[in-house]
């Protein structure tokens, strides 16, 4: 898979998230990459995504201030 096949597929997977009613609720960054902890404002089920690339993580820092901002 290429690398841009592998962003667009981690883009899709967060904004599918998002869509759901996930809110971001913690963050932990390391050499391997993000570890993005959603949960469902209704049903308060958790979903941990593994984000490898440095796009993604770009990508998902932007939703995070929108979401923080509203």
């Amino acid at each position: 898979m290429s690398e841009f096949q592998f962003v667009e597929k981690e883009i899709q997977q967060i904004d599918q998230l998002l869509a759901q009613n996930y809110i971001f609720t913690n963050i932990t960054e390391d050499l391997e990459g993000a570890y993005v902890t959603f949960m469902n404002e209704e049903t308060k089920d958790e979903i941990i995504l593994h984000i490898k690339m440095a796009e993604t993580r770009k990508y998902f820092s932007s939703k995070l201030h929108e979401q923080l901002n509203k």
